[in-house]
């Protein structure tokens, strides 16, 4: 058993982050910004993703915590973006890097944000439309003394790259991870019940709402999201606690019930909620040894593959071009499409090699996954859910020998769904 005192848990301190205070202590600012506020919420017209409440709960974390770098993984169309470079412009000297792999902030957001914003506001963002599992982090946060990051894109892979990656490199130095999209049960009204659900196997969602009604409930979080499996993992490892925005509100109202008071008529309904639905956490305070998840090796080749169709045949002569849409029947684990994949050009021997996948998927899960050479069995299989951006799948060839065609089928759900294969290629 792990001797206690060697990770240095008698050591550890508070961390100096009051989530509910800088709520308190910056409400006149919220106030003196409602303006732009204002106009930056009607400018990027995403209400769905992000209330005026936790506009207001961001943006005085932001202010109250005062880093000097931001980053955010996730964008979309920009909320947390445009209040972060707004609370940039307060303070100056802060950096704002976000990155997402949609194009809607350039596209949509951003015409609008420049009829409302003063000369030089964007001056602190660097805004990439970028992978987020491929970026240099060393780099983006190079030279930051405080680092508040928010995290809000989903998924392991995600995860991986936070934990793994990330957070080993901010770790020595005051930071503080944000994250959208977990609420807490004893705020939240939130059934518990499974609701007629079967046991949670990860995001689904439905097509046609937009929406999923099938939660994962681990201690006080409750989420759509796949990534509350991870941090809290990865808070149990560390012996560190994920912090509830809603229970620090909840705890500050009832201690200072006149200061609650004064927050409501400051900021009015609009700007004040004791409702986040949003967590946090950090390992300012606490002593190493840390515990951090490996992370998948990334690729840096890659070589175009040739297709050939076995099941169905419907295609001869040319290869059949991407993008392609497979459907999947409403059949479990049935096979939609079956596909040989050879590499243009044969890397050199004895490098690791994968398969990387551009694919959207939507109406149901799909997998997608590689057969063995005699086609009896999966040496791997991915279970894809609907999303409305695409997702980048890899598939590991260990052994090339060993390795037969990729597979598009329905996943164990008797529901048909969707493919649209936009890449592949092989890397190394």
């Amino acid at each position: 058993m792990e001797d206690v005192e060697s990770r240095g848990v008698a050591k550890n301190q508070s961390a100096v982050f009051d989530i509910a205070g800088y709520y308190y202590e910056q409400r006149h600012r919220i106030v003196e910004d409602a303006s732009i506020l204002n106009a930056l919420i009607d400018a990027t017209r995403a209400g769905h993703d992000l209330t005026t409440q936790q506009w207001a709960q961001w943006y005085s974390v932001a202010l109250g915590f005062q880093p000097d770098l931001v980053v955010e993984l996730g964008r979309s169309k920009g909320n947390s973006t445009a209040l972060f470079c707004q609370a940039a412009w307060r303070l100056g000297g802060t950096r704002v890097v976000s990155l997402c792999n949609s194009r809607d902030w350039v596209d949509e957001t951003l015409p609008r944000l420049r009829t409302v914003v003063p000369a030089g506001w964007f001056d602190a963002l660097d805004a990439r439309i970028s992978d987020i599992l491929d970026v240099d982090y060393e780099t983006v946060v190079k030279g930051a003394q405080r680092v508040l990051l928010l995290w809000d894109a989903h998924g392991f892979e995600i995860a991986e790259i936070v934990l793994g990656r990330i957070l080993p490199l901010i770790a020595d130095r005051p930071h503080l991870v944000l994250m959208h999209d977990i609420s807490d049960n004893r705020y939240a009204g939130v059934s518990r019940s499974y609701d007629g659900q079967p046991l949670w196997k990860g995001s689904t969602w439905d097509k046609g709402t937009g929406r999923s009604t099938n939660r994962v409930n681990i201690g006080w979080m409750t989420s759509l999201q796949d990534q509350v499996i991870a941090v809290a993992d990865f808070a149990s490892r560390n012996d560190i606690e994920i912090g509830s925005a809603d229970h620090e509100y909840a705890m500050f109202l009832r201690a200072r019930a006149s200061d609650g008071d004064d927050m409501r008529r400051v900021l009015g309904d609009r700007f004040f909620s004791p409702l986040a639905h949003w967590a946090f956490f950090s390992l300012t305070g606490r002593q190493p040894p840390f515990h951090f998840p490996a992370v998948q090796h990334r690729f840096r080749h890659q070589v175009e593959v040739d297709l050939r169709d076995i099941h169905p045949k419907r295609w001869f002569g040319a290869a059949r071009p991407l993008p392609r849409v497979i459907e999947t029947s409403a059949v479990p684990w049935a096979y939609a499409s079956v596909i040989a994949v050879s590499a243009r050009r044969e890397p050199p021997a004895g490098v690791r090699r994968s398969l990387r996948l551009r694919v959207h998927v939507d109406q149901a899960a799909v997998g997608i996954g590689l057969l063995n050479a005699d086609r009896s069995a999966f040496l791997q299989s991915r279970r894809l859910l609907p999303e409305v951006d695409p997702q980048t799948v890899w598939l590991a060839i260990d052994d090339p020998a060993t390795v037969g065609p990729l597979v598009v089928h329905t996943w164990d759900e008797p529901k048909p769904g969707r493919a649209r294969i936009d890449e592949i290629v092989m890397v190394w």
